[in-house]
């Protein structure tokens, strides 16, 4: 999971629907004994793992890219990174381009650029090869020469200010080393969430450079690396907390600290019997879930969509003195046919910038999937997050707790 800024809850209707899944065939005019247009049923929100067509903005529509729930901006592109797609379009850039913030692969549907895609989200993975883009799977700090063997000239990335100075001061460092001497770094970003500061940061690395476009909030500046050092990667933090010790990398949700709603859940169940049982901790973030039921004798496998957050997670166990398994996965997608006696989860719903229950809402029918006959889930939210009736088809949904704006839900398979 990656850091979730605060942020009031509104709940909207799924946008699983906004756009036809790749391969669904033209719309078709109503047969007669159909219901008139006006008169339809809404659409039925498509499956999460579908890959489909993004909104574009105006200036970008004439473009085809994909996007899926738990990318980026979905339905549409993120709107930082349309910003950038227009600008390098304006620029005429060419040839390879080194993306270290890929999300749909939008800078790779600009004519005649050669697109090295790297991500760390595993549902945007998902989407770019389902394009057909060349892919890799990375973090802010790890070396791509293995990959690609020589660099790029020109290097782009979005900030993710919503992930902390840390995160976003991982991401220009990262960028400073992946541009050659001579290059050109395109970063973009938000305006309210530091943008401006990390540009500065950014000059003094690289040593030229300024902020070449703007619409409404959103920014790109351009950059030109010239010899020197690059700056170092932030250190993680950490922390003691249920038994555990915690290593939060820059980015991951709650990396300084146990968050609130993990407290209550992970109190609520001190009682909770794991010996020898088959535990998931369903979008793990540091870890501290899995860690901690590990302490008690469970056989714990971890996942999280977010790469960052599986390398924590990974640090987590080893600094804890127990074993367990960290996948990065798209909710389920890579745990093949395993199934569990216990599922723990903190469901995220935030995206980027938004709020969006499609991945909490994917974490339950994985959930469901995965659950053993007997087996229970746990699973702790905030209080207007109306997850009741989703997690309803597994079983009676139990209140295990409520507090603080929180509440501890429990649901048993029969």
């Amino acid at each position: 999971m990656t850091s979730r800024p605060k942020q009031k809850i509104r709940l909207n209707r799924p946008s699983g629907a906004a756009s036809p899944p790749i391969g669904a065939g033209p719309g078709r005019s109503t047969a007669p004994d159909q219901a008139a247009p006006d008169q339809a049923a809404p659409l039925k929100p498509a499956p999460y793992s579908d890959v489909r067509r993004a909104r574009l903005p105006e200036k970008l529509d004439r473009l085809t890219v994909l996007t899926k729930p738990g990318v980026r901006g979905f339905p549409d592109v993120d709107a930082a990174q349309a910003l950038l797609a227009q600008t390098m379009r304006r620029d005429r850039v060419r040839g390879d381009v080194l993306d270290l913030s890929a999300m749909g692969g939008l800078i790779g549907a600009l004519d005649s650029v050669n697109l090295r895609a790297v991500e760390g989200s595993a549902a945007a993975l998902t989407v770019l090869r389902a394009a057909g883009l060349d892919a890799h799977a990375a973090i802010p700090g790890d070396r791509l020469p293995e990959r690609w063997s020589d660099r790029a000239r020109t290097v782009c990335v979005v900030l993710a200010g919503d992930r902390g100075n840390a995160y976003a001061e991982a991401q220009v460092a990262w960028a400073h080393a992946c541009t050659p001497p001579g290059g050109t770094l395109y970063i973009a970003g938000d305006r309210d969430k530091g943008f401006d500061r990390y540009v500065r940061a950014a000059g003094k690395a690289f040593g030229s450079g300024e902020t070449i476009a703007r619409d409404g909030g959103m920014r790109v500046a351009k950059l030109v690396r010239r010899p020197g050092p690059t700056p170092p990667q932030p250190a993680p933090e950490t922390f003691e907390a249920f038994g555990v010790s915690v290593v939060g990398l820059p980015g991951v949700f709650s990396a300084g600290k146990p968050d609130k709603a993990t407290t209550l859940m992970l109190g609520a169940l001190d009682t909770l019997e794991l010996a020898g049982l088959d535990v998931l901790d369903l979008g793990c973030g540091t870890g501290i879930i899995g860690a901690w039921a590990a302490r008690r004798g469970a056989n714990v496998t971890l996942v999280d969509g977010d790469l960052q957050s599986v390398r924590s997670a990974q640090a987590t166990l080893a600094a804890s003195g127990v074993t367990g398994e960290a996948i990065h996965s798209d909710v389920d997608a890579a745990l093949g046919e395993r199934t569990f006696d216990v599922i723990l989860t903190n469901p995220p719903f935030h995206v980027g910038r938004g709020v969006v229950l499609d991945v909490a809402r994917e974490f339950i029918a994985a959930a469901a999937r995965r659950l053993r006959p007997g087996g229970t889930v746990h699973l702790v939210a905030n209080e207007p997050l109306p997850y009741e009736a989703d997690l309803g088809v597994i079983g009676p949904v139990r209140e295990t707790l409520r507090e603080g704006g929180f509440k501890v839900l429990s649901v048993t398979r029969s």
